[in-house]
């Protein structure tokens, strides 16, 4: 038999683990927050020590990714959010500065744009500025 499972190396439900948090920011959200909590608390910059009382949905993912690399690697975090002026589907990723692995962060984000036009790669960007330093780009 020529089937898909027989002849695929890879299958994904054996070999990857989905974790998707649809918002960290509910609360702000419904009271039309984009990057803020309910505290008016700015989620995008305290990801590197968030308190947990503070800004407990940085800290849980924080704390359920620290729990899966203790049984497997994880290989890529991504960060969806809004944008106040791009109108696209854009990433936000890290300035890998070794030459050999230069790439390596580029990979998802061009896969991306070649399977959606709603996808700009165009638009992503991955020099790291000094005001970024805190947030999930480089978590």
């Amino acid at each position: 038999s020529s089937g898909i499972n027989a002849e695929w190396p890879l299958r994904p439900g054996d070999n990857f683990v989905f974790k998707i948090v649809p918002m960290l920011n509910p609360d702000g959200v419904i009271v039309g927050n984009y990057r803020s909590s309910l505290a008016a608390r700015d989620l995008n910059r305290n990801y590197k020590n968030p308190i947990k009382d503070a800004y407990p949905s940085i800290w849980s993912v924080k704390a359920m990714i620290r729990r899966m690399l203790t049984e497997r690697e994880v290989v890529l975090y991504c960060d969806l959010h809004g944008h106040s002026r791009k109108m696209n589907v854009f990433m936000y990723g890290c300035e890998n500065k070794e030459p050999s692995l230069r790439l390596q962060e580029r990979v998802f984000p061009n896969m991306m744009s070649r399977n959606t036009s709603k996808f700009k790669y165009s638009s992503c960007r991955f020099k790291v500025k000094k005001k970024k330093v805190p947030t999930a780009t480089l978590r």
